[in-house]
């Protein structure tokens, strides 16, 4: 039923008449659906994307992105890092969760000279949220200028 239709009746006619059929209930009861199915889709996206996030093991790029965190804290000048975006040397055992990333930075020494370094992180991934520092064991950082 219309709204238009509904402002025609009667006020013994819109009683009698079912509130299924009155047409701000029809509305609301839409919105309030529509409401509903949104909200379960985006909670199921958001644990879903979380579950997948935490349980896999890290790529080769997303161990490449957390090597470059822990050399920047092992420069003097950590500000003025540049790292290379996809020029990296991963070597990975996923039977240990051993990771090893070879890449170059580079940024200024303590003297303020620009210097292009090359880097080797070796680190173990613990398990959880590869993002998260804690997720990771770092057993050795190699910093060296570039010849």
């Amino acid at each position: 039923m219309k709204y238009s239709e509904w402002q025609l009746l009667s006020k013994d006619e819109r009683k009698t008449i079912g509130w299924h059929r009155h047409p701000h209930i029809k509305t609301a009861t839409l919105f309030s659906i529509t409401f509903i199915i949104v909200l379960i889709a985006v909670i199921f996206g958001i644990s879903k994307n979380s579950t997948v996030h935490l349980n896999r093991k890290p790529t080769g790029q997303e161990a490449f992105n957390m090597a470059r965190g822990i050399v920047k804290d092992h420069l003097k000048q950590p500000s003025t890092a540049l790292f290379p975006d996809r020029d990296f040397k991963p070597l990975i055992d996923t039977a240990t969760n051993s990771y090893q990333i070879q890449s170059t930075v580079k940024a200024l020494n303590a003297t303020g000279k620009t210097i292009n370094s090359v880097w080797v992180v070796d680190m173990n991934y613990t398990g959880g949220d590869w993002s998260e520092k804690t997720s990771w064991q770092v057993k050795s950082v190699s910093i060296s200028p570039e010849n």
